[in-house]
């Protein structure tokens, strides 16, 4: 006891420089949005002309302009090296930076920014207060991006359900119009009442309609036009008229109508679908590329633990030098940072939500990095920790193996020729092949370590390790079953 009491006393000051280091990138990006406000005030100052002297040539102008131009260039560059240190320990906000940076590119912010000066120095201040007033929003756009914590991925999952709400909403009115039109078929000829009795369903479904296509247009939409809104319009459109011919009981004109709207909502329809295949594709591509990135950044950190431990395996405790006790000290932080990873990746996947396998499987990542990260510090490096370590840098390997394989299918078919899953279903993140692959994988390195389990090589906490196979076992037996009950 005495020894792990030093042993924590020892490491405490590597572990609490990783999380000052940790905490200097996150101020780092917070940083970054503070000089990305001075430039948007100080842009928006030029643009009002706050503060500036009243002279003929604007000098004024220019100078601050200039000043909010090299604010950016000098930017640009602290956000492209930030991105670049975080590349592999914190994808998510390299991510952003990176998301940031397009957006700067994209919207030609540098470009701008010369052209203003350029119109100062230039005297034509109206051409200039207009092009600062658009350079404005355009820096706001970027702070909000910079600073959300809302990803691309995020984004384009709500864009997803927006849409499947849509057309569960359309294919409901389909539905309904449907019943409005067989009414009208049916309605007796002899009963001067029974058409105009169907006058006010039909305003309703109209009215239905007309909500629904308000909510659409009201979002905005990426690609322009919200998708299936015009034919929503056009389907209430013909309800309208539908309404009133009832009530003047054309039942002919009126059926004509009602047919026409439905022709409309399926329409409508038809293209929900067609833009609902198209963000289910980009979703999973950046659902692909955030989770590569991740176990990416978590396979480098578990070579380096496991370049760590070998090197101090097989040497007595007692006899390690200070910096050695504080390489271990950094593998047990760098452990659980990889778990704290691992819950991280566990809520993409569950969020996802087509993928069988891989929750289970990060799952028990979790639990083996914990595992590993309980030995180290205690202070034990045996060859039992690393082959725990190589068997979780094996599991990486056969992720990242499965989801490069899933990203080479979707670069070559195009989303058109892709199988789909059926109905609304969307096509899984990983092809049945892939999981039962990982299956496989699963299962051999539970049998490896049940013999390495009955050659006694767990030592005093082998009936931890017996309860933990066991329970994997069973798990991997239910998600089996799964498997075959969702072909």
């Amino acid at each position: 006891m005495r020894k792990m009491l030093t042993m924590s006393r020892r490491s405490a000051p590597i572990r609490a420089a990783t999380v000052r280091e940790r905490l200097r990138r996150t101020a780092c990006i917070r940083r970054l949005s503070r000089v990305l406000l001075g430039v948007v005030m100080a842009a928006g100052g030029a643009a009002h002309g706050q503060d500036v002297p009243d002279e003929p040539s604007g000098a004024g102008l220019v100078e601050r302009q200039n000043t909010v131009r090299e604010r950016l260039q000098r930017l640009e560059g602290l956000m492209l090296n930030l991105a670049r240190a975080l590349e592999a320990t914190e994808p998510e906000k390299a991510e952003r930076l990176r998301d940031t940076l397009d957006q700067v590119g994209q919207r030609r912010v540098k470009a701008r920014a010369e052209r203003l000066v350029a119109l100062l120095r230039e005297g034509k201040l109206s051409d200039a207060s207009r092009d600062q007033e658009a350079l404005l929003g355009d820096l706001g756009a970027l702070l909000d991006l910079l600073t959300s914590q809302e990803t691309e991925l995020d984004k384009r999952r709500a864009e997803r359900e927006r849409l499947e709400a849509h057309k569960r909403a359309i294919r409901a009115l389909l539905d309904e119009q449907a019943e409005r039109l067989m009414r009208t078929q049916r309605a007796s000829p002899d009963d001067e009442g029974a058409l105009p009795a169907l006058e006010a369903p039909q305003r309703e479904t109209q009215r239905k309609t007309d909500e629904l296509q308000r909510e659409m247009e009201g979002r905005p939409f990426e690609g322009g036009q919200p998708p299936g809104a015009p034919q929503a319009r056009r389907a209430a459109d013909h309800m309208r008229q539908a309404a009133d011919r009832l009530g003047e009981a054309r039942r002919q004109d009126a059926e004509a109508e009602q047919q026409r709207a439905m022709e409309q909502l399926q329409r409508a329809l038809d293209e929900l679908e067609d833009a609902l295949r198209q963000v289910r594709r980009e979703e999973m591509e950046q659902t692909l590329a955030a989770l590569e990135a991740r176990f990416r950044a978590m396979r480098e950190r578990e070579k380096q633990v496991r370049a760590t431990v070998a090197s101090l395996a097989g040497g007595p405790r007692e006899g390690r030098s200070r910096m050695d006790q504080m390489r271990l000290a950094e593998a047990v932080d760098t452990q659980r940072q990889v778990s704290q990873d691992c819950a991280a990746v566990h809520r993409i996947l569950v969020d996802e939500g087509t993928t069988v396998i891989l929750p289970e499987l990060v799952t028990q990542l979790a639990d083996d990095v914990d595992a590993i990260a309980a030995l180290l510090d205690q202070g034990e490096t045996s060859p039992r920790g690393v082959q725990m370590l190589d068997d979780v840098i094996t599991l990486l390997d056969e992720i990242l193996g499965a989801i490069e394989t899933r990203t080479a299918e979707n670069q070559e078919a195009p989303a058109q020729e892709r199988p789909r899953a059926g109905g609304d279903d969307a096509q899984p993140l990983l092809p049945g092949s892939a999981e039962l692959k990982l299956l496989r994988g699963s299962q051999v390195r539970i049998n490896e370590r049940t013999a390495a389990l009955a050659a006694g090589s767990a030592g005093a906490d082998g009936g931890v390790e017996h309860e933990r196979l066991s329970m994997r076992q069973r798990r991997l037996a239910e998600l089996t079953q799964r498997m075959h009950e969702r072909k």
